[in-house]
């Protein structure tokens, strides 16, 4: 209990990024398209349906963070005329990983803007 008590400012810090980031894209709601996309550029995807228009964003961020990745290794060497054998455990830093992903679609009616969703766990 005590730990699930630890754990919610971090989901409430979440919570309140993602709440950021819909106030955002809510802003562009009752907005003319050529806002949209002078804001967050030319769409991934574009898609015409039932008099609706759908513009899909894929939103990459910048950096995912390095990566950790454990390591077991064995070892031999001698020192001063006596042979050694050794084994390890280690933590290595690694690259990049990549930035997780955040997808949004709005959709468009009459060349405004109507609605949008989102996907992904990175949209922050």
């Amino acid at each position: 209990m005590r730990r699930l008590l630890a754990l919610l400012p971090l989901l409430a810090a979440c919570a309140d990024r993602g709440a950021e980031f819909d106030a955002r894209m809510a802003g562009y709601i009752g907005r003319p398209e050529s806002e949209l996309v002078m804001g967050l550029g030319v769409p991934d995807r574009v898609q015409e349906l039932e008099g609706r228009r759908f513009l899909d964003y894929e939103l990459r961020g910048g950096y995912g963070g390095p990566t950790l990745t454990p390591s077991f290794g064995f070892g031999f060497g001698s020192f001063g005329g006596g042979a050694v054998w050794g084994t390890g455990v280690g933590l290595g830093i690694g690259g990049a990983a990549p930035p997780p992903a955040c997808g949004v679609t709005f959709a468009l009616r009459q060349g405004r803007v109507e609605s949008f969703t989102r996907r992904g766990t990175g949209c922050a």
